[in-house]
């Protein structure tokens, strides 16, 4: 047995070496030969396994499934069985865990224009379920009407304004034109995948949106999405609507809070925003932000009004708050030589909809890893950590369900060391890695072994084509696992691009028929995203160090700093703290590079494995010292990740920048929030931490 753990010691070190970009692959085979003859399974043959196993037909029979019937949050039990006992049949050990959870449904929803001077005052009432939309197969559930998941109760009647992306910036606009906002409804373009609002660095979520109308005093918020959004792919350039063409037809639900809100289908808003046409301001004698809107060919002006006192809107959001449960399939692979360390990948399994690109994609890429590692495994490879496979359901109705299973397994605190996520494995051609740089090493090891779907021709790898670096921001469950419960996280996987056509995001059309069209047709995508994932979760638990630069994390803080943008503002302290800090990791970084070397040549010295340990177990507690210790909420506690997604815009510092842009924090508030984040970062570098 001592021989078999000092084999895995000296191949891991191998891996150590070639992650790092210290040993060219070409010399791996002759060193491990040398090391570890008794290795049942070499590097090079696990990544051969992790490259070939993956199939595109195997992607499609498992979204097939997921996509076949609705499985929103809540809908769980059928597919979560099915699900463990596919990974039970590739040799994974798998458990299925019940958690309590408040769910909500739609009940009794309305959005009518109406016109108080007729007789009968109905002049339009918006559709829930979309034109032509795809129903669910033989015996599956009904796939649901659109709606808001914990947008406020209520049903209100009022004028109504339009106002652009409900942004502060937009009501401010508003005001300042003399229009009144207070009391009416606003109706507002949905934020997501805005080229427009990326471009002006001005990202926000459709959960902003509801506060800043709450903040306001709207009665209520409509949501649509603007053909603005879609570049060529638009009914106006004479493109069809899915599924006839790609252009989009669809309605986006989500996720929200504060006041009575609902989504509609932009064939429903034409009427609303054409019965504006003539009152108040129009959006072209605003500003960049308020131009482009997609709906002219329709002639819609985009008059902002407000509607006169005769035309209304009445909006009712009555859903059902029923008690249930979600549903989580757990996987584990025990680890040898460090068992009590821990990796994680997972998605979330739930769905507004047939979810083939958000997040049936990300199930069936899932699926396909952990039928890769089944493989290895039978194969007689084993893990030096311990991977657990992770697939979540609660996340599309913002549940604490990921966050209750983390919360009844503590251990995972002191022995977590990191989470990946995909949610989107193939929506699109825009790669994105959003998270902690402290993954950095781990995906650029896992793209630098798989070629890139759109340049393939040329040997051209995904590390080749991505600039190597972890953008701020999370996504799906490691919004929770990173923004909550501090574990080093990212949210990886392809959405749509610049060129590509519009993704039917949270729409009953994101089907496999539309990936078969549109999205990802050949699922090259979706398989160079397994890829990556496999390989990135292999060189974070086979190595004897967890391959992390953490002086990554002080080049980000580093640079971070520099977009604080406050009158006044004297960050010399904060400064200092950073620089301590980066000299600290940079040192720290040199020693595991040395211990590396040390336990290369001598992988017979247990005291080398030893202080291994130490440094995993330093990697493990890194994340959790950017603690903020005054946290806006229970939820959003990272000092310097936010809990975004992949889909826009987002600075580190969240609730620190969140203050500024609002226009509320003190020079009292900023003192607090300063010296608590230089009680963070201080004593993590005097201490000894690094």
């Amino acid at each position: 047995m001592g021989l078999f753990l000092t084999a895995l010691g000296a191949l891991s070190s191998v891996n150590v070496l070639y992650s790092r970009g210290r040993m060219p692959l070409k010399h791996l085979a002759t060193l491990l030969c040398a090391l570890s003859p008794t290795v049942a399974l070499s590097q090079d043959a696990v990544q051969d396994i992790l490259l070939s196993v993956p199939q595109a037909e195997k992607i499609r029979e498992w979204s097939h499934y997921y996509t076949n019937g609705s499985h929103l949050s809540g809908q769980g039990l059928e597919q979560g069985q099915w699900t463990k006992d596919l990974w039970e049949g590739f040799g994974i050990q798998a458990n299925l865990t019940t958690h309590e959870a408040n769910l909500t449904y739609p009940g009794d929803h309305r959005v009518a224009l109406l016109d108080l001077n007729l007789k009968d005052p109905l002049v339009q009432e918006a559709r829930r379920i979309e034109d032509t939309a795809p129903g669910a197969g033989p015996g599956q559930k009904p796939f649901i009407p659109s709606f808001f998941a914990w947008a406020g109760v209520g049903n209100v009647t009022a004028q109504y304004v339009f106002a652009n992306f409900g942004l502060r910036e937009d009501y401010d606009d508003l005001l300042n034109a003399n229009v009144t906002v207070r009391g009416r409804i606003a109706v507002v373009k949905t934020v997501f995948g805005s080229s427009l609002l990326r471009k002006l660095h001005m990202g926000v979520h459709r959960q902003e949106q509801m506060q800043v109308a709450a903040e306001y005093g709207l009665a209520g918020l409509i949501v649509y999405t603007d053909p603005q959004l879609d570049g060529e792919f638009t009914e106006a350039n004479g493109y069809e609507a899915f599924p006839d063409g790609p252009a989009r037809p669809p309605i986006q639900s989500g996720s929200t809070f504060a006041i009575p809100a609902m989504p509609i289908a932009f064939a429903d808003a034409i009427p609303i925003l054409r019965a504006l046409n003539g009152y108040g301001p129009s959006a072209t004698e605003f500003g960049e932000r308020w131009q482009g809107g997609g709906l002219n060919y329709k002639d819609v002006h985009y008059n902002v009004g407000p509607s006169p006192n005769n035309i209304v809107l009445n909006l009712c959001n009555k859903p059902i708050f029923p008690d249930g449960q979600v549903h989580h399939v757990i996987g584990t692979i025990p680890g040898s030589t460090f068992p009590d360390e821990v990796i994680m990948l997972g998605t979330h399994r739930d769905s507004w909809s047939p979810g083939a690109g958000d997040g049936s994609s990300g199930s069936s890429a899932l699926n396909e890893v952990a039928r890769s590692f089944g493989t290895a495994l039978a194969q007689g490879w084993t893990p030096s950590r311990t991977i657990i496979l992770a697939s979540f359901e609660g996340v599309e109705f913002s549940l604490p369900g990921t966050q209750d299973w983390w919360e009844q397994n503590q251990w995972l605190n002191t022995s977590a060391f990191a989470y990946l996520n995909v949610v989107s494995a193939g929506a699109g051609s825009k790669f994105h890695v959003q998270g902690s740089p402290l993954l950095g090493r781990a995906m650029r090891y896992g793209t630098g072994l798989v070629l890139d779907p759109n340049t393939n021709a040329n040997n051209q790898t995904m590390l080749d084509v991505w600039d190597g670096e972890v953008s701020i921001g999370t996504g799906g469950d490691a919004s929770v696992l990173l923004g909550t419960e501090l574990l080093s996280s990212v949210d990886f996987g392809f959405s749509a691009g610049e060129g590509d056509p519009p993704f039917p995001y949270h729409s009953l059309y994101d089907t496999d028929e539309w990936m078969d069209c549109y999205g990802d047709p050949n699922r090259e995508y979706h398989l160079t995203t397994t890829k990556i994932w496999s390989l990135a979760v292999f060189a974070l638990a086979n190595d004897v160090l967890i391959p992390v630069t953490t002086n990554e994390y002080a080049v980000l803080l580093q640079g971070s700093l520099e977009s604080v943008d406050m009158p006044g503002l004297h960050i010399s302290s904060m400064e200092n703290a950073i620089n301590d800090l980066h000299q600290a990791t940079l040192a720290f970084d040199t020693y595991a590079d040395n211990l590396i070397s040390q336990i290369l040549a001598q992988p017979d010295e247990p005291k080398l494995l030893s202080k291994a340990r130490e440094v995993n177990q330093k990697y493990i507690k890194i994340e959790r010292i950017f603690a903020d210790p005054h946290p806006q909420s229970s939820s959003d506690r990272h000092l310097i990740i936010p809990r975004v997604p992949y889909y826009f815009q987002s600075s580190a510092f969240p609730a620190l920048q969140e203050s500024i842009a609002a226009g509320n924090l003190s020079a009292a508030e900023f003192q607090k929030w300063w010296h608590g984040a230089l009680h963070q970062i201080t004593p993590s570098v005097m201490n000894g931490l690094f």
